[in-house]
């Protein structure tokens, strides 16, 4: 080995030491608070915890009454970031010495660290590798998330005059012809309550369906919607047409929901630029 490749050899072990050196003097003045307050913010564990319980608690709130409704508001309270902390903090100092915590903390502030968790790149990595699971997972639960019986393709569209939304029937039962359903007056959902249309592919018959997304308020009003009429037909009006009318089998938690029927690809794209047009 040369003169100059040991020289600089030496320069990067050096440096590695002088960044390790003040990564342990920057350790050794802080406290055993700080670097628990450190580890937490940089593992990103607050937000983790408030997302996990946000997905639990959300459903609930358009379901809960009474007690409920308060118990709910309380649960919400006791989630703030200073109440999350000093719970994680607590479990840390149950869970942790002293020599865990600076352990964790110097590798807080390593560039490995950098790598796994703020950048991404290796869960990016490992999530390719299970990508074929998570497609049969979304799979199962689309099929789980088929709560509302699809018409068949031999509905037609009906003439009304109305403005395009989403509509529960009135005074309907089984003997009703689809010609003689009367609709409520106003749409429980319009197009403001939508966040995404687009054209997808049914996995049934590869037949082109439209997709809806809706806003968070309108999640929360299709919910609603749905449980209010379960058993019944509602319709979905669109350029002053029924174009579907589905029976909803059980309430829908998750916003989206589907248009299908006898249409051309054609007659798709044209819908969704009409709901597109808020």
């Amino acid at each position: 080995m040369t003169e100059y490749k040991m020289n600089k050899k030496k320069n990067k072990l050096l440096i590695i030491g002088l960044i390790f050196l003040s990564i342990s003097l920057v350790s050794c003045g802080q406290t055993r608070q700080d670097k628990t307050e450190t580890i937490i913010a940089k593992l990103n564990l607050i937000e983790s915890q408030k997302t996990n319980y946000k997905f639990q608690i959300e459903p609930l709130k358009y379901q809960a009454t009474g007690k409920d409704s308060i118990r709910i508001f309380e649960l919400e309270k006791q989630l703030s970031d200073e109440e999350i902390t000093k719970r994680i903090t607590k479990a840390f100092n149950e869970g942790l010495s002293n020599a865990d915590v600076n352990d964790l903390y110097v590798f807080t502030q390593s560039s490995a660290f950098e790598k796994l968790f703020n950048q991404g790149e290796l869960f990016t990595l490992i999530s390719a590798q299970f990508k074929d699971i998570d497609n049969e997972i979304n799979n199962i639960t689309n099929n789980f998330n088929e709560r509302v019986e699809k018409p068949t393709n031999k509905f037609g569209p009906i003439f009304i005059d109305r403005e395009n939304g989403f509509y529960a029937t009135v005074d309907y039962d089984y003997s009703t012809e689809n010609k003689d359903i009367k609709l409520e007056d106003k749409p429980s959902l319009t197009s403001k309550d939508i966040l995404e249309v687009k054209k997808v592919f049914s996995t049934y018959n590869d037949q082109p369906e439209i997709s809806i997304v809706f806003t968070k308020e309108g999640a929360k009003k299709f919910y609603l919607f749905t449980k209010e009429n379960i058993g019944k037909p509602v319709a979905i009006v669109i350029a002053k047409h029924i174009v579907s009318m589905p029976t909803v089998n059980s309430e829908i938690i998750g916003g989206k929901a589907s248009i299908s029927g006898n249409f051309t690809e054609d007659e798709i794209d044209k819908m969704i630029e009409i709901l597109k047009n808020k």
